[in-house]
């Protein structure tokens, strides 16, 4: 066989893969070498290493978009890694469909309807607890392009109503929470008899009702609401004067989606990672028991650099990567059929501390989400990433300032509308490490 100089090569072909400490040996062809026009004995050797150790970080997100999801965060939960989330809805209603009303008509009860869209965190048999309040001043988004979750708006003190009860995130059964009558009263009067002051959303909002904010209390849950038009909405029921039987209604619904968000709170003061905020970015895994959390909604993702990689040149007189395989290993106890892993986490390349560059694509070019293998019988769950292509344009670049990092992240719309989480820890002692696997083609001249 000639190169592209003109040298030609004959290879000694041996085959050598340690596995778990063990060499295996394979010859598939004695021959000799020659370059230009002294032979050398070669080989050519094939290496697996799995000691390319990751270095794990968690990193602080300073904050993530929530508005116009669609989706009604409400409640509390609270462990001893992810800290006391706390989360709670901003949104506002828009005018009646109902616009002309007779007067003979009785008004009945003023209701405020929250559909469940099936997502929960939690204990589902405990009882949970909901307070409406009203908002003090109209949600504007000004020259901001999103709320966040760590945006507020004020509202009064002293709710409008309180509900509490079992909610089934699982069926299409609604919460109802019964709000002030006056309020109501109020409502019908003004349709009935000075329409201009309610019958268009601005009007309505301006004159009525700046918005609301639904917020959990002494809560071990935390249930998503649809929130849309059709799913939360303020139902006014009443009834003519000579037919008392037959129930009329008229709906007040959320007509501005993107002015709905969720603000949330989370308190990690007594877990491994309560040294990170908005002033500590980044905190190893060294110093949190050699966890790494991600969890984008609460404001965490876990960064992976690798710090010996310049080491993988030091084999062999020459080498090139055949292949490298990132496997991630979720925290056992950590997830179960009531709280489970996240289907999709994708591997994202990265500059600072999480400004995004691009995400890893598969051969195929399509984005890598882990190919999530689920195990809860035994724990043995994983995500598998080629990082093939990313380790050999690290390994080119020589000014190590330009290196990119690994982030792993939850895509959207898991991203910003659910709590969704991984832990995961980077030691070889512990159960369950990340781990890199590297297979190496190694060629020797001798």
């Amino acid at each position: 066989m000639k190169s592209s100089h003109g040298f030609a090569f004959r290879w000694i072909c041996t085959l050598a893969i340690a596995t778990s400490g063990m060499w295996y040996l394979s010859s598939c062809k004695n021959d000799t070498s020659a370059l230009g026009g002294t032979f050398f004995p070669s080989h050519t050797n094939v290496l697996q290493i799995d000691t390319l150790t990751p270095l794990v970080e968690t990193v602080f997100l300073d904050s993530i978009p929530t508005s116009g999801t669609g989706v009604s965060l409400v409640g509390t939960y609270s462990d001893t890694l992810s800290g006391t989330i706390d989360t709670y809805s901003y949104f506002a209603i828009g005018a009646p469909a109902v616009k002309s009303i007779t007067s003979k008509v009785v008004f009945d009860s003023l209701c405020l309807v929250l559909k469940p869209n099936h997502y929960y965190l939690g204990d589902t048999t405990s009882v949970f607890h909901l307070n409406v309040y009203a908002l003090t001043r109209q949600l504007d988004l000004g020259t901001h392009a999103a709320f966040y979750n760590t945006t507020v708006f004020p509202f009064q003190l002293t709710p409008l109503a309180s509900w509490s009860g079992r909610v089934y995130p699982n069926r299409n059964d609604s919460v109802l929470i019964r709000l002030p009558d006056q309020m109501g009263i109020n409502w019908l009067n003004a349709i009935i008899n000075n329409p201009s002051t309610i019958n268009s959303d601005n009007a309505f909002i301006n004159n009525y009702l700046p918005g609301l904010v639904i917020k959990g209390w002494n809560n071990q849950l935390i249930v998503g609401f649809a929130a849309k038009d059709s799913s939360t909405y303020i139902r006014m029921y009443y009834h003519n004067q000579t037919d008392a039987k037959t129930p009329l209604y008229n709906d007040f619904q959320i007509t501005q989606t993107g002015l709905q968000f969720n603000h949330v709170d989370v308190d990690k003061t007594q877990t491994p990672f309560a040294g990170i905020n908005s002033q500590h970015k980044l905190i190893s895994s060294a110093l949190t028991h050699h966890y790494a959390i991600l969890q984008p909604l609460a404001g965490t993702a876990v960064r992976i650099g690798f710090p010996g990689m310049d080491n993988l040149k030091q084999i062999g007189t020459y080498s090139r990567i055949l292949s490298a395989k990132l496997i991630v290993k979720p925290l056992r106890g950590t997830y179960a059929p009531g709280n489970p892993l996240p289907p999709l986490v994708t591997l994202t390349e990265v500059t600072d501390y999480y400004t995004i560059q691009d995400s890893l694509f598969n051969s195929s070019g399509n984005y890598q989400h882990g190919d999530l293998v689920q195990d809860f019988a035994f724990g043995n769950s994983y995500y598998t990433y080629d990082i093939t292509p990313y380790l050999v344009n690290q390994l080119s670049i020589t000014n190590l300032n330009l290196r990119t990092r690994l982030m792993l992240m939850i895509p959207r719309p898991a991203y910003n509308t659910t709590f969704q989480r991984l832990i995961v820890n980077d030691r070889q002692t512990n159960m369950d490490p990340m781990q890199v696997t590297v297979q190496m083609l190694i060629y020797t001249i001798r």
